[in-house]
């Protein structure tokens, strides 16, 4: 698991790294954990998804950790953050730029000991459900596909087309209805048509006839079936939103 930390203070970023890395020997667990002094160090090469998760102090100077998440939310929806914060005073906006917690930097050791590994406890748990996947036979050998990993799949001849989040393409010689089966195991994919299965957690936009997905795939959505699979798709959204809330978004 790759772990980001954001901190312009440094003693602080000694006591936030000193805390990840006793978890990470605690749980024995492996953590790559990279810090940066400045919000500016860490968008500097950012890449989409570089990171499980992305610990960023609220209140720095020059960029504030918020400005900061504003510039990744422009080509990363799905990095989860969670804001260090001095003061609520902030809260509203690290709202709106979709962090998954937020937790209040105390003096009391103990006290942000555990809250911090609270959260990485359920990171750890949300990142093994979505490393879950499929095991298919691509050009004679056996590989996996996280479903986290799976934008979309599609029927080509006698072969499945299989496309990743790097626009990474592979062909396993099997059926539709084989392909349907393993992944109807996880709720994150949907039949848009026939020989068509998306990931809905790869959706931009959602249209009558087309659906658009990141990276910039366009295809056909069953226009008979469209409002039933719009439907799917925002109980999907509601579900996963609600999960979350659930999960996070109150300050420890």
């Amino acid at each position: 698991m790759n772990i980001a930390l954001v901190d312009d203070m440094p003693r602080e970023l000694t006591r936030l790294s000193g805390i990840i890395e006793e978890y990470a020997a605690d749980r024995h667990i492996p953590i790559e954990l990279k810090t940066f002094g400045s919000a500016e160090s860490l968008l500097a090469g950012y890449r989409p998804l570089q990171y499980t998760l992305i610990f960023m102090d609220i209140y720095m100077d020059v960029m504030t950790g918020v400005e900061a998440v504003k510039k990744i939310r422009e080509s990363d929806s799905e990095t989860l953050i969670v804001f260090l914060t001095t003061s609520v005073d902030h809260t509203f906006d690290a709202f709106k730029v979709h962090a998954y917690e937020y937790i209040l930097k105390v003096p009391e050791n103990d006290k942000l000991k555990a809250n911090m590994w609270h959260v990485l406890d359920d990171v750890v748990s949300l990142h093994s459900l979505s490393e879950a996947g499929i095991t298919v036979s691509v050009d004679g050998k056996e590989k996996t596909f996280p479903f986290s990993d799976i934008v979309y799949v599609q029927t080509e001849k006698n072969y499945i087309r299989i496309t990743d989040h790097h626009g990474k393409i592979s062909l396993t010689r099997m059926t539709f209805s084989e392909i349907l089966s393993l992944l109807g195991q996880d709720s994150r994919f949907l039949q848009i048509n026939r020989g068509i299965i998306i990931n809905m957690d790869y959706i931009d936009t959602f249209g009558k006839d087309t659906c658009v997905l990141h990276g910039g795939f366009h295809l056909p959505i069953s226009v008979r079936e469209q409002k039933k699979l719009d439907q799917i798709r925002r109980n999907y959204v509601f579900s996963k939103l609600h999960n979350r809330q659930a999960k996070g978004g109150a300050l420890r």
